[in-house]
This record gives structure tokens, sequence and C-alpha cells, in this order.
């Protein structure tokens, strides 16, 4: 979403800190990015999209001409491979974004976007970052956060996305990818096909 204005330049960071950032260290953090609890789910008549690029055309390329080249890059996983994130940081104001662009067998899977700030991002702020999305994309959507911010939002293309909102306030994007489902199922046990993994879509 180009919701945020122009970057400020960051200073570089280590290994480490992306390391520990990762969202998706083993198959079992891969599967629960795809299937999500506990949230107020939403359906939208519109194609889910991020940074105004429609998600099952990202790609590494697309990401350099449109952000430039990744601050990071982290390859292969535990039981997974031909796996590598993508790593992009951006602050504009007190707002710091860190982006990670999970890619498996050169396919785009899903982008986290975490979200902090110089001070502590309260509901304020929250209510704020999800009112442009609302306001960019998803107009048909009447957006409730009486019971807080943990949300999902269903395209009719199987794409989805959603919020959490923990010790960081992030925002997940999920390309509706044969890959993705691919990897869970070739990596769970064989258990029959009533229990083949077929998503939450």
């Amino acid at each position: 979403m180009k919701l945020f204005g122009s970057k400020k330049n960051k200073s570089s960071r280590g290994a480490s800190y992306y390391k520990r950032e990762n969202i998706v260290h083993t198959l079992e953090d891969l599967k629960q990015v795809y299937t999500p609890k506990n949230k107020i789910v939403h359906k939208t008549e519109e194609v889910i999209m991020y940074n105004n690029m429609i998600l099952s055309e990202i790609s590494e390329k697309v990401l350099r001409n449109a952000i430039g080249e990744a601050h990071y890059i982290i390859k292969n996983l535990e039981n997974i491979n031909n796996y590598k994130i993508l790593f992009y940081r951006h602050s504009v104001d007190d707002f710091n974004y860190l982006m990670q662009f999970h890619f498996c067998e050169n396919t785009f899977l899903f982008v986290n976007n975490m979200v902090r700030s110089s001070y502590v991002l309260g509901n304020r702020e929250k209510k704020s970052i999800m009112n442009r999305i609302q306001e960019k994309y998803y107009p048909d959507i009447d957006f409730d956060f009486t019971n807080g911010f943990e949300l999902q939002i269903n395209d009719a293309e199987g794409n989805f996305l959603y919020t959490t909102d923990s010790v960081n306030f992030s925002i997940t994007y999920i390309n509706n990818s044969p890959v993705f489902k691919d990897i869970l199922n070739k990596n769970k046990p064989n258990t029959g096909s009533k229990d083949k993994f077929e998503g939450i879509i």
C-alpha cells in the first residue's frame, strides 16, 4: 500500500536482527501464518493488493522495481527447501515498518508488514492505519473496532489479509497460491485424503 508517504533512510542492521524478526522458522510457523485464529472475518468484492501490487503478480523483480533492493535476504529454512525471505525497512514520521516478503520455489507466498513506533502504538494509531487501508481498498466493508483490531478480509480470488494485534501490530497478506498449499500438504503426515490441507478459504 502506498499509504505512508516518502521514506527516510534507515541505519543498517545486522543478520541477527532479521533472523529474530522473521516470523517463519519452521513448517509449523508457516502453517500458523496460513491459518490465523480468532479474527472477525469480512468479505470484499475488491481484489486484495499490497502497495498497489496484485499478490499473484509479486516477484523479486517486481519488488526491486517498486521499492528497490532488499535490506536483507534469508535463504532456505528448516524442512523447507527453495525458500527465500526478502526484508525491507521503511520509516515515515514516527512510524517504522518492517516488511518481509516470503517466497518458495520462486512463487510469492505472503508479506507481513509489522508496524512500530517511537512511542507506544495505541488504538488511535492502529485505527488510523486501518482506516487508510479501508479508504484505499475496501470501501464496501464497515470496520468495527469496538472489540479490538483482530480482523481478516477475504476476496473472491481466495486471497486474504489479516491483522495481528499483540506485542506488535502487523498486517499479513496471503497470496492464494497452489504452491503454498502444496508445501503444507507435502510436509504433513499422510493420514488420508480427508485430511488434506485445504486452507481457510
